[in-house]
């Protein structure tokens, strides 16, 4: 065993990964299953709407369609009481498995702010061995001083490579999971109360035409809805960026977009280009956009900025951005701040792998200044 490896520090450190793994690991399951179970519930309360629309039938059934000139069946009667019984019934068990399951989701819930804490502890306790390891270690070999181009946050020694990799790995997992739920949730379940809402329609063509055209409305409002998702999933799937088109004009219509949803504030943005013809990789055109779009969501999401500025230099070899806003500022440790799934952390990430640089600050005075910059590599 090295002297390294005996390092009382090192050990530390070893342990508070290990442990930090741990909690990380039941932190993301706990989460996982608190999504599942609410996917059940929204499905409990498709069911619940749909049973009580079909008891409301078999009210009118009793109430609507009959009259003092209609013939008495005592049979039919009491066939359509027991059946309403019966969804009485149905429904009761529903809401009581719905209230089990809200229960469970409450509890899992608080477990999960607990792991959350502990995840976000050992977190900042790894960052304060590292630096003291970090400083025994420049003590021993001073660092030449370096110059003041954009710095990484973090370091970037050799182990930390695997953590970055893991940590977008986990990112994407995220991403793909939000997707899929906004599939099932917002397009899946949607389309399926919508047939169960066409089978009640065609009943209450015969019954109830009022109700009918209440019904057909909310179809017609839910197939919007549904379009609505989609275009937001294909929006995320980067399936509205066609790379055939120059860079520029993708940035541009981007910032477009921000001025039209945004009239409030004031967007002067500028995109340079040295080559008229040049061919970006399509990954560089996909993260460019993506990570451009991420900034300027959370200028709009947090800053309460009405001004902001924005200047992209492209090249064959480098690209710039630049981006300011006259909002309230960032604090200095955003990243222990946000949670690890925001898009500032995914901007992070991002640029890391790309082998780029990191810059972002600012207070109440000057706002935030974002500036990020990465070679491209073909």
């Amino acid at each position: 065993m090295t002297n390294e490896e005996m390092n009382p520090l090192n050990i530390i450190e070893e342990a508070n990964s290990k442990t930090l793994d741990y909690f990380n690991r039941i932190y993301l399951n706990n989460l996982e299953l608190v999504q599942e179970l609410k996917t059940e519930l929204f499905e409990l309360d498709v069911q619940i709407e749909t049973l009580e629309k079909t008891r409301d039938l078999y009210s009118c059934h009793l109430d609507n369609r009959r009259n003092v000139f209609s013939p008495i069946n005592i049979d039919e009667s009491n066939s359509t009481i027991n059946r309403g019984r019966q969804i009485e019934k149905q429904l009761q068990d529903l809401k009581d498995a719905k209230q089990r399951l809200e229960n469970r989701i409450a509890e899992l819930e608080q477990d999960i702010t607990f792991y959350k804490e502990q995840v976000e502890m050992l977190l900042k306790a790894g960052k304060c061995i590292h630096t003291v390891l970090v400083g025994n270690k420049q003590e021993d070999h001073p660092l030449p001083a370096e110059d003041d181009a954009i710095e990484f946050i973090e370091t970037t020694k050799e182990e930390s490579i695997s953590h970055h990799g893991y940590n977008l790995l986990m990112l994407e997992d995220y991403e793909h999971y939000h997707i899929a739920s906004t599939l099932d949730q917002n397009v899946k379940q949607e389309l399926i109360t919508n047939l169960n809402k066409m089978d009640v329609l065609k009943w209450l063509l015969h019954s109830d035409i009022a109700r009918a055209k209440i019904t057909l409305e909310e179809l017609h409002n839910s197939s919007n809805a549904i379009l609505d998702s989609i275009d937001t999933i294909l929006d995320s799937l980067n399936y509205n960026i066609d790379i055939k088109q120059p860079i520029w004009d993708q940035i541009n219509k981007l910032i477009d977009s921000y001025r039209t949803s945004h009239p409030e504030c004031i967007i002067d943005a500028t995109c340079d280009c040295t080559e008229h013809d040049i061919q970006l990789p399509s990954v560089i055109t996909f993260r460019l956009v993506d990570m451009i779009k991420e900034v300027f969501d959370n200028v709009f999401k947090h800053s309460n900025a009405n001004k902001v500025t924005a200047k992209v230099f492209i090249s064959s070899r480098l690209i710039d951005v630049y981006i300011n806003d006259n909002g309230v500022g960032i604090p200095e440790d955003y990243l222990d701040c946000s949670n690890w799934s925001s898009g500032l952390h995914k901007l992070y990430e991002t640029i890391y792998q790309l082998d780029g640089k990191l810059q972002i600050t600012g207070d109440l005075i000057s706002g935030t200044n974002v500036r990020f910059s990465f070679p491209i590599k073909k």
